[in-house]
């Protein structure tokens, strides 16, 4: 792992441990074990750090996501497929969880850092159009769609995970199948 990995990995470890305000640079390179200069070298601030986890994570999530992006012609099929993925790389990850539930929306994500972010996520857009062109749902924008069905799953995982809720596959399977309800026709 080269430095900049081993920096942005023990800025997401401390952000989610103790909080941004009280994580400072010198507990992030404590912890990546490399110097304040290098720290500094790769990153001006605290603020461009957490645009690089943010960047990070969201490449990371789209290359699992959309794995089979293209494979399947289906709508509903692919839908299930894509969340399917989503759910599981965050209940995988929770630290990665809680730092985009966190900072997603946050002023601290900056408009360039959103935009290379969410450029690999334009396949929720297209099945969205093309369940439009199909006539399968709600006449709402695709990105529209996009926003509410990742943020009642985000909501439902925070949920599940302050509550203590065990999350298998048949009750990840019944999560997906309730956002599709609610947006189909």
């Amino acid at each position: 792992m080269d430095k900049t990995e081993r920096i942005l990995d023990a800025a997401l470890e401390l952000i989610i441990e103790r909080g941004l305000e009280r994580t400072p640079m010198s507990k992030i390179a404590d912890r990546a074990e490399v110097g304040m200069g290098t720290v500094y070298k790769y990153f001006e601030n605290k603020e461009h750090i957490i645009n690089g986890i943010y960047v990070k994570i969201k490449e990371e999530e789209a290359a699992l996501v959309f794995v089979n992006n293209g494979f399947n012609k289906d709508v509903y099929e692919t839908f299930k497929d894509y969340y399917s993925r989503m759910i599981d790389y965050f209940l995988n990850n929770p630290l990665k969880f809680n730092f985009i539930s966190q900072y997603a929306f946050s002023p601290l994500i900056n408009a360039e850092t959103q935009k290379k972010a969410m450029s690999r996520f334009h396949h929720f857009d297209t099945l969205y159009k093309k369940g439009h062109q199909e006539d399968l749902f709600k006449t709402i924008k695709a990105e529209h769609l996009t926003f509410f069905v990742f943020s009642a799953i985000a909501y439902w995982i925070k949920s599940a995970n302050e509550l203590h809720i065990t999350i298998d596959t048949q009750y990840r399977n019944t999560l997906i199948q309730m956002a599709w309800d609610a947006i189909k026709k």
